[in-house]
């Protein structure tokens, strides 16, 4: 007969292995043929994304899950065309922070994206397309692309590697920085609530600059025809074209040449 010391030792183990078990990271596996041009659409209640970029035509989706209630977060694939939808719901009563979920994902070179999560990081590979990435807390950090961006974080930093198209970008907190490569087409604005806005552009490029912050310095490589002041620049480069507005409520802005 088990004394109470046996028991006892019996039942965590019993816990431990339950424990482990739960804790055991699951993997949805998912990929598509599709031509490039279309886009992906992804959509999650939480989790962080990772977009890579391949010489294949095909989209390749990973979805890491873990944590005790991870059998509550529910992943569906569809394809319309040469377009791929991802959705990530969370089925469960309460959201779990000990639930967490990661997209690793590979698309054509010549391809959009389209992501928005309820929390996580957003990391995206060089791409030749469109971006539109959003998420409710998190860093956004973009390589290389050739298309337009459209990024907003409700708090972390913002990091663009280089743009060839127009860019808005917004965190709630966070710095941002951006390296602009050719002349946007229409307006672009890059703002923060909190933190130090950089920008570096194209020695050609020509834009109608509004660079202010409520708590630091502005300055710019460039010469600004217009009015220049310690905390705001407002003026034309290279004779003006679309709007550059750049903005922070506390840190510096900074406008460089490449």
């Amino acid at each position: 007969m088990m004394n109470k010391t046996t028991i006892a030792i019996t039942g965590l183990v019993v816990l431990f292995v339950i424990g482990a078990t739960q804790a055991k990271p699951q993997l949805k596996e998912q990929s598509f043929d599709v031509k490039p041009g279309g886009t992906l659409y992804l959509r999650s209640d939480a989790g962080a994304i990772e977009v890579e970029s391949h010489n294949k035509n095909v989209v390749e989706v990973d979805v890491e899950t873990s944590g005790p209630n991870a059998d509550d977060f529910e992943v569906e694939f569809t394809q319309e065309g040469n377009d791929v939808r991802v959705t990530g719901d969370w089925d469960g009563s309460f959201f779990s922070q000990r639930m967490k979920a990661r997209f690793i994902i590979k698309v054509p070179k010549q391809y959009n994206v389209d992501l928005k999560t309820g929390g996580g990081s957003i990391q995206l590979d060089d791409l030749q397309g469109s971006v539109d990435a959003h998420t409710s807390g998190g860093s956004i950090r973009l390589g290389r692309i050739e298309g337009d961006v459209e990024v907003d974080t409700s708090g972390g930093s913002i990091r663009v590697e280089e743009v060839a198209g127009n860019i808005n970008a917004h965190t709630s907190g966070g710095s941002i920085r951006a390296s602009i490569t050719k002349q946007p087409s229409h307006d672009c604005r890059l703002s923060t609530s909190g933190g130090s806005v950089s920008v570096e552009l194209a020695e050609s490029i020509a834009v109608d600059l509004d660079a202010r912050t409520s708590g630091g310095r502005v300055s710019s490589d460039f010469d600004v025809d217009g009015k220049i002041k310690r905390n705001r620049i407002r003026g034309t480069i290279n004779g003006g074209g679309p709007d550059l507005d750049l903005e922070t409520s506390g840190g510096s802005v900074s406008v460089y040449k490449i």
